[in-house]
């Protein structure tokens, strides 16, 4: 019994720490479980980044040319970001409000154009399609539509979708599929 000593308190928790660990903080201990080197310089990097990365936002969505928001453009970038804040608030709400009392039909699209307007950097385009409801002969319409640039191969002419329709207004249309 002798042989194996006996471990109470802190010790059964973690061994000893040596005198780099105890003055090593918590994102220091982090980096180095990660692989990354302890350096100073590596978060003036990581700030960097982030800030090009941000300024590649901005441009993206049409905000600025690529260059940080200073004092002196941060009144236009806002007002520009609130006004397309609203624009999509009352696209969606237009959208919600079609699906909710839409009649569904299917459509085939027929021609996509790219208006050349964006908003928030997402490209608008008019959709021509040809709509087809239960019991009703098939008929064109025309659309302006906001399509994300990653969703718009699933909308490329020749492509048949799920359709809600307005039944006030059957030009007004949301896709469902």
């Amino acid at each position: 019994m002798g042989l194996v000593p006996q471990m109470r308190g802190a010790d059964r928790i973690a061994p000893p720490l040596n005198a780099e660990d105890r003055f090593m903080g918590l994102f220091d201990k982090a980096k180095a479980a990660f692989g990354a080197a302890g350096d100073s310089n590596d978060w003036a990097a990581q700030a960097q980044a982030a800030q090009e990365l941000a300024n590649q936002h901005l441009r993206d969505a049409g905000y600025t040319d690529g260059s940080p928001v200073t004092p002196a453009n941060a009144a236009g970038v806002t007002a520009q970001a609130s006004a397309d804040h609203d624009l999509l608030n009352a696209y969606g709400q237009e959208l919600n409000r079609i699906i909710a009392i839409g009649e569904t039909g299917t459509s085939v699209i027929t021609s996509l154009t790219d208006t050349g307007e964006r908003t928030a950097g997402n490209p608008w385009y008019i959709v021509e399609a040809d709509v087809t409801l239960p019991n009703r002969a098939t008929y064109a319409i025309q659309s302006r539509q906001m399509l994300a640039p990653q969703f718009l191969a699933m909308y490329s002419v020749g492509t048949t979708h799920d359709i809600k329709v307005d039944p006030a207004d059957p030009t007004k249309t949301a896709f469902t599929s």
